[in-house]
């Protein structure tokens, strides 16, 4: 008997104790993608260049085409910070533009609004209290879904073709953005994340 009541005791406490998911915890970390060209040595590039506080961003609204960085808005400036860490990590070497790098780092955000509207026709009423049949107005129901992607691109300048045309010889898609808790920190993040499972890299 002693044992069949100490079970029940303990049946609460196993139940209490069963891992549930936090809402939380399902936007603390961005979704990572990496596609990177089979055909290239990556061996070969030594040096990289990289914007110092500007980033790009291509939307369907009216926001700029760059987001520059200013103390109220030090994103651009995190994102190229981590970028640039995981390119010195990766044995890299730094350099401007104007001293022949071989490879250049592009950063931008794809942002996207989307609305979507739905009409709902209320039923049709016939013959109410000898009047004649009636129905309401249409319903127009309008909802919004906003989503942004960091992209992170490398750019072969070394090996231009006989247009002077350049590759894109590796990229990493990370989302999403407008959706996370702290998307600054997750992108960065997510930026090591990116380099961390691509270690063709160097």
């Amino acid at each position: 008997m002693k044992r069949f009541l100490f079970f029940l005791a303990v049946l609460p406490a196993l139940w209490a104790c069963e891992p549930e998911p936090d809402n939380l915890r399902l936007l603390d970390q961005l979704v990572v993608s990496t596609n990177y060209d089979p055909d290239t040595q990556f061996a070969d590039f030594g040096t990289y260049t990289i914007a110092t506080d500007t980033i790009g961003y291509v939307s369907n609204t009216s926001r700029d085409t760059i987001w520059t960085f200013t103390t109220a808005q030090p994103y651009p400036r995190s994102v190229i910070k981590a970028v640039r860490e995981q390119m010195d990590a990766k044995g890299f070497t730094y350099v401007d533009r104007d001293e022949d790098p071989d490879v250049g780092m592009n950063i931008y955000i794809i942002e996207n609004l989307n609305l979507f509207q739905q009409v709902y026709y209320p039923n049709y009423y016939s013959n109410y209290y000898g009047y004649g049949g009636y129905y309401y107005y249409p319903i127009v129901q309008t909802y919004a879904q906003n989503t942004a992607t960091l992209v992170v691109e490398m750019i072969d300048l070394k090996n231009r073709n006989a247009n002077n045309q350049v590759k894109i010889v590796w990229n990493a898609y990370m989302g999403d953005v407008v959706n996370s808790v702290n998307y600054e920190q997750q992108s960065v993040d997510a930026i090591e994340t990116a380099f961390d499972q691509s270690p063709y890299l160097h």
